[in-house]
């Protein structure tokens, strides 16, 4: 077999029909016998020159950064590493604590090959639930966005015909974490922060893939867990809690996976309300098709004996970019983002300067702190309290034009806050409720995973 036959050259279903093929050749000799399949063609690429490499060098700070050449190393440092590297070095320690947190579970050592990489289509084939169709994988479908007709479906999903839990999660009745009252975990909340203990308390074997899903609703959790607003004592007057979350896309097909969060707040009325790109498109569609949209689109009450908890989840069909607004009285309890990727789109700065200006709790997640390092927040603070100066390199030089366009929407009236605020230390936090995989990455050796770290952006003041 080629050693890259899953690579990007090849299509999502062709990309399905070989790993179903390699791990039908594999799964009676496993684990004797692993997958030769290869996440990324050809293997390892070297950071610089994006060129493959046949005899890896790394960088001599962090060891996670893969080279060709001496003269590549030297070039990437300017452009950029050197910023990156502490934080790199910071997540190559780490990496034990990544895999410990995978080994909780049995079923992810099928996802390693025979050359030490991780690919989760394995794990997902394994259990039959690999594939872009939502009416043949339910929650589980791939998002292939390339494909137009498969994306259009999930942008549906919402309001088209509400799937049952057997048909959503697509797993034995006793690995699914149902919401059924007969089925519900004990009261209230007795967990320790990490899978294993999670899953004793919700009743479900150590066998279940669930976690792979659960992973979203339980890193809103644990950024909420960061900011304050998860309550130790569940008795006492009522609570409601309003919190937007940013970055709808991939989550439209499996929105009632968050109805776990109604267990995990009782006594409370949670509006999870979600914003993303792709929001209106997803509205206008509904109404094309004669689906009447509504912007709550699921609805869920924990029963008396887990704390009576509720949520309801609402889509904004705003424009595609989250602004908080200048108006308090219609300010969230607290902002979250998972995968937020602050510094890869200017569109966040709004959000970090506006969330700080008027004391918002805003928590993010990320693959990895080195993906956090993105963020140029140094920038920002001398925007904020100063003019810029001439940005120095190519590359800022776009950031720099849209920055200052952005500090003039944002009309910052407490500067000497803001830019404070801006120059504090923001310490990323490793999130026990990370997905339980491995992120491969073609030039780097870094761990990384679906909602791996946690960061404060700003820790506000909580009203509730």
């Amino acid at each position: 077999m080629a050693a890259n036959p899953a690579g990007l050259a090849f299509s999502r279903e062709m990309q399905q029909q070989l790993v179903e093929k390699e791990w039908n050749r594999i799964k009676d000799k496993f684990p004797a016998e692993r997958s030769r399949l290869m996440p990324y063609p050809g293997g390892p690429q070297c950071m610089g020159c994006k060129q493959l490499v046949k005899k890896v060098q790394v960088c001599a700070g962090c060891k996670m950064v893969i080279y060709c050449s001496p003269e590549c190393m030297r070039e990437w440092w300017k452009k950029g590493h050197k910023r990156h590297c502490p934080a790199t070095k910071r997540d190559g320690e780490q990496i034990p604590k990544y895999k410990e947190i995978m080994r909780q579970f049995p079923w992810t050592d099928a996802g390693w090959n025979c050359q030490g990489y991780y690919f989760e289509n394995l794990v997902l084939v394994q259990f039959g639930v690999l594939g872009s169709s939502r009416e043949k994988v339910g929650y589980w479908a791939a998002q292939e966005r390339s494909s137009r007709d498969i994306w259009d479906k999930t942008l549906d999903s919402p309001w088209g015909r509400q799937l049952t839990e057997e048909e959503g999660w697509k797993l034995p009745t006793k690995f699914i974490p149902s919401l059924a009252p007969e089925v519900c975990p004990s009261f209230p909340p007795t967990f320790n922060d990490n899978w294993t203990s999670y899953y004793q308390w919700r009743r479900l074997p150590i066998e279940s893939p669930a976690a792979m899903l659960l992973q979203w609703p339980l890193s809103v959790y644990a950024c909420l867990k960061e900011l304050g607003l998860v309550k130790k004592e569940v008795a006492g007057p009522r609570r409601k809690l309003r919190v937007d979350y940013i970055g709808l896309r991939d989550e439209f097909s499996f929105i009632p996976v968050f109805g776990e969060l109604a267990l995990l707040f009782p006594n409370t009325d949670l509006d999870l309300v979600m914003f993303g790109e792709h929001n209106s498109r997803a509205f206008e569609r509904a109404k094309s098709r004669g689906l009447a949209p509504q912007p709550c689109v699921f609805e869920y009450t924990a029963p008396s004996m887990c704390g009576s908890g509720t949520i309801r989840i609402f889509v904004d069909p705003s424009p595609p970019y989250y602004r908080p607004s200048r108006d308090p009285s219609d300010h969230p309890d607290a902002i979250v983002a998972l995968n937020a990727g602050l510094g890869s789109f200017i569109s966040w700065q709004h959000v970090i300067l506006l969330s700080i200006e008027f004391d918002i709790p805003f928590a993010v997640t990320d693959y990895c702190e080195t993906s956090l390092t993105e963020v140029k927040w140094e920038v920002l603070q001398q925007g904020v309290s100063s003019t810029l100066p001439a940005p120095k390199g190519i590359e800022l030089i776009h950031y720099h034009s849209t920055l200052a366009k952005v500090l003039k929407e944002v009309r910052i009236a407490d500067v000497e806050k803001v830019s404070a605020a801006l120059g504090r230390e923001r310490p990323a936090k490793l999130n026990e409720f990370m997905a339980p995989s491995q992120r491969t990455l073609m030039h780097s050796l870094s761990p990384g995973s679906s909602n791996g770290v946690i960061q404060v952006v700003a820790r506000g003041t909580a009203k509730v």
